[in-house]
C-alpha cells in the first residue's frame, strides 16, 4: 500500500531537518578541535587500519584488533579510494560520515513505531544523546556496530510487515542475516550482546504471553516469539562459524568472558569491587554539578523511557490493543532485553571484567530502542491534549529541553576542557615532540602523559616505537624509564587533577620547542646511561 502523498512530503521534511541536525553535530564535533582530537580506541583502529593496508590482509602480524575485521577493512578501502590518510579518515571524515546514520534511524524507527513525527522526534533525541554521538562520531568500529544494528531491525520489522509477500519476505530475512554477521565481522562481543538481546526478549515475549490475561494468543505475537527462537538460533550459528573459523583472533572473547564471570563471581560473593563507577564522574569533571547538568536531560529522557515502557508494558498485559502492532512489540522486548544486560553491566563494572565501564558500552542501545518509546509516548499524550495552554506549556518546556540537551551533548561528547578532565585534544608542538622522541630514543622508555588518553593515545595512532622499540609510559612514572615528554598542558591537566607530573628539576633538557619539553634523566647508578 502506497502512503498518501502528503505524507511523504512530511516524512522528507523531517528527515530532512533531523539530518541536518546531525551534520551540525558532527561538524562541531570536528571543528571543536580542527581535527586534533583522539581517544585510545580511535588510536587503536587507527593502527589496525594502517596494519591492513601495509600488510594486504585482514588478519595483520601487528596491531590486530581481535574482536573484528570489518571496520579496518572498510577504513582501508576508503582510503584506498580517496587518498586520505588514515588519522584524517579518522578525525575528520568519519563525523560527517556518521551523521547520515540518523537517515538510518528515523527509517528504523518508523518501521518500528509507525508515526512519522514520533520517528523524526526520537531521531532527534538520540542525536542528543552524548553517549551515542561520541561513539559514532569518534573513530570507533561502534559507528558500524549501530548501522548493522539499526538495519538489522529495519529488515526485521519490515519482515513482519510483509508475511505474505513471499519473495519480499525472503529478501528481508536474507539481508537480516547479512547484517547479522556484519555485526559479528565489526565486532564478536557487541554482536553476542544482540544476540544474548535477542534471547532475553523471546524469554520475555512468552512470559508476557503466559501472564497475559487474554494470553496475547494473536497471530501477530505467536509470529514474533517463533522468529526470534529462529533468529537466536540462526545468530547463535552465525556467530559460532565466524568466531571459531572464519575470524579466529576473535576467540579471546571466550577468555574475557570467563575472567569477566570469575571476576563477578566473587564480587557477589562479597568481595571488594575492583573499580568503583562513582569514580568516573568524581575524576572526569570538575566538579559534580557540572556532570549533573550535562548528564540530567539523558537521565532524564531514560528515566522516562522506562516510564513509557512500563506503561505500556501493562497495556500488553491488559491485551493488545489496536495501535499495538508486531513491529512496536519487538520495540519493546527489545528495550527490555538491552536493558537487563544494562543492569548487569553494574556488576561486571564492579568486578573489572572486560571493562570497567562496561554499563557506559551498554548506553548507547539502551537509548536506541528507549528514545522512540519516549517520542511515541510524548506524541500521543501531546496528540490526546485539545487544551491550548497546555500545549503551549509543553511546546515551551519541549524548545528549552532541547535546546538544554543539545548543549549538553556536544559539550559532553567532545569532553569540552572547561568543564571535562578527559582531555583529547593534541596540539602541533606535541607532535613534534612525539617525532623529535621518536628520531632520538632508541630501546626505551618514554613518559608521554598522565592518563595515556592524549598525548599517548596520539603517539600511539602516529606509530611510535613501532620501528624503534619504544615503550610508552604513563601515570606513574616507571623505575626503568629514563625519558620524559612533557607539555605546557600536561601540566595544566595535572594541576586540574591534582596529580603531580613527573619532577624534571635539575633532570638534562635535551628539546624544547617552546611548549613541549624532552628531558633525560640523569643516571642515578653507574649501570645507568
Amino acid at each position: 500500500m502506497t502512503a498518501p502523498k502528503g505524507r511523504n512530503s512530511v516524512s522528507w521534511f523531517l528527515m530532512g531537518l533531523v539530518v541536518l541536525y546531525a551534520m551540525v553535530a558532527a561538524s562541531y564535533f570536528t571543528a571543536r578541535y580542527a581535527g586534533r582530537w583522539i581517544d585510545s580506541d580511535t588510536a587503536y583502529l587507527t593502527l589496525g587500519t594502517t596494519a591492513v593496508l601495509s600488510e594486504g590482509t585482514l588478519v595483520p602480524a601487528r596491531d590486530i584488533y581481535s574482536l573484528g575485521f570489518a571496520y579496518q577493512a572498510i577504513s582501508a578501502f576508503i582510503v584506498s579510494v580517496t587518498g586520505l590518510a588514515v588519522p584524517q579518515l579518522q578525525s575528520l571524515a568519519y563525523p560527517l560520515l556518521a551523521a547520515g546514520l540518523s537517515v538510518l534511524a528515523f527509517a528504523s524507527y518508523r518501521a518500528l513505531i509507525d508515526d512519522v513525527v514520533a520517528s523524526a522526534f526520537a531521531t532527534l533525541l538520540l542525536f542528543m544523546h552524548p553517549d551515542f554521538i561520541y561513539v559514532i562520531f569518534r573513530g570507533s568500529h561502534e559507528k558500524l556496530t549501530w548501522a548493522a544494528t539499526m538495519l538489522a531491525v529495519l529488515l526485521l520489522a519490515k519482515s513482519f510487515a510483509s508475511p505474505r509477500n513471499l519473495p519480499r519476505l525472503i529478501t528481508y530475512v536474507g539481508l537480516f542475516y547479512l547484517c547479522i554477521y556484519a555485526l559479528s565481522a565489526s565486532n564478536v562481543f557487541f554482536a553476542s550482546s544482540f544476540i544474548i538481546t535477542v534471547a532475553v526478549s523471546l524469554a520475555a515475549g512468552l512470559a508476557l504471553r503466559w501472564l497475559s490475561k487474554h494470553r496475547l494468543i494473536s497471530g501477530q505475537s505467536e509470529r514474533i516469539h517463533n522468529r526470534l527462537f529462529q533468529i537466536t538460533s540462526a545468530a547463535m550459528v552465525l556467530w559460532f562459524v565466524h568466531t571459531f573459523y572464519l575470524y579466529s583472533p576473535a576467540a579471546r572473547i571466550l577468555y574475557d568472558l570467563n575472567v569477566a564471570t570469575d571476576r563477578a563471581a566473587a564480587v557477589t560473593l562479597g568481595r571488594q569491587p575492583v573499580t568503583d563507577p562513582a569514580v568516573f564522574v568524581i575524576q572526569g569533571w570538575v566538579s559534580r554539578a557540572a556532570y549533573l547538568g550535562l548528564a540530567l536531560p539523558s537521565y532524564t529522557a531514560s528515566g522516562l523511557a522506562f516510564l513509557v515502557w512500563a506503561l505500556l508494558g501493562i497495556k500488553l498485559l491488559r491485551g493488545p490493543g489496536r495501535s499495538e502492532n508486531s513491529p512496536l512489540l519487538l520495540l519493546w522486548l527489545l528495550y527490555g532485553g538491552f536493558g537487563t544486560q544494562l543492569a548487569l553491566s553494574l556488576l561486571l563494572s564492579l568486578s573489572g571484567g572486560i571493562a570497567s565501564n562496561l554499563q557506559l558500552r551498554l548506553f548507547p542501545a539502551v537509548a536506541l530502542f528507549g528514545l522512540p518509546l519516549l517520542a511515541l509516548g510524548f506524541v500521543r499524550l501531546w496528540r490526546s491534549r485539545s487544551r491550548a495552554w497546555w500545549r503551549r506549556l509543553a511546546a515551551v518546556g519541549l524548545v528549552l529541553a532541547v535546546l538544554w540537551s543539545s548543549a549538553a551533548s556536544l559539550l559532553k561528547a567532545t569532553n569540552d576542557p572547561w568543564l571535562s578532565n578527559y582531555w583529547q585534544f593534541w596540539t602541533a608542538a606535541e607532535t613534534m615532540g612525539i617525532s623529535w622522541s621518536e628520531s632520538h630514543v632508541r630501546f626505551g622508555r618514554v613518559w608521554l602523559d598522565l592518563q595515556g588518553i592524549r598525548v599517548s593515545a596520539h603517539a600511539a595512532s602516529q606509530g611510535f616505537g613501532t620501528g624503534t622499540a619504544h615503550e610508552r609510559d604513563t601515570w606513574t612514572i616507571d623505575v626503568e624509564t629514563r625519558d620524559i615528554l612533557l607539555s605546557r598542558l600536561e601540566e595544566a591537566l595535572g594541576l586540574r587533577l591534582r596529580v603531580p607530573v613527573p619532577d624534571v628539576r635539575g633532570e638534562l633538557c635535551v628539546y624544547d620547542n617552546g611548549t613541549v619539553s624532552h628531558y633525560h634523566l640523569r643516571p642515578r647508578t653507574p649501570y645507568q646511561r
